[in-house]
């Protein structure tokens, strides 16, 4: 039995990230980089986002930074 407080191993964790923090926007499926279809229209409509790799399309991307992605570069991974 957990006690309070302690969180759960297995509940996302949410972090707080700088708007100004440089990243790099990962397809969910393949962990490849993904691009915009769409212009931004000031907010109004979401941006949806395709792969080339594997074809995904969603507005639904994975953040990495871009100091993350240097890091795994010079170490052999990505």
């Amino acid at each position: 039995m957990e006690q309070k407080g302690e969180p759960d191993a297995r509940e996302p964790k949410l972090a707080r990230r700088s708007p100004f923090a440089p990243e790099v926007k990962l397809c969910p499926k393949c962990l490849s980089p993904v691009r915009s279809t769409n212009k931004d229209l000031m907010g109004f409509v979401p941006p949806e986002y395709y792969c080339q790799k594997c074809g995904y399309t969603g507005m639904v991307y994975v953040v990495k930074d871009k100091e993350e992605v240097k890091a795994g570069d010079e170490r052999g991974t990505g």
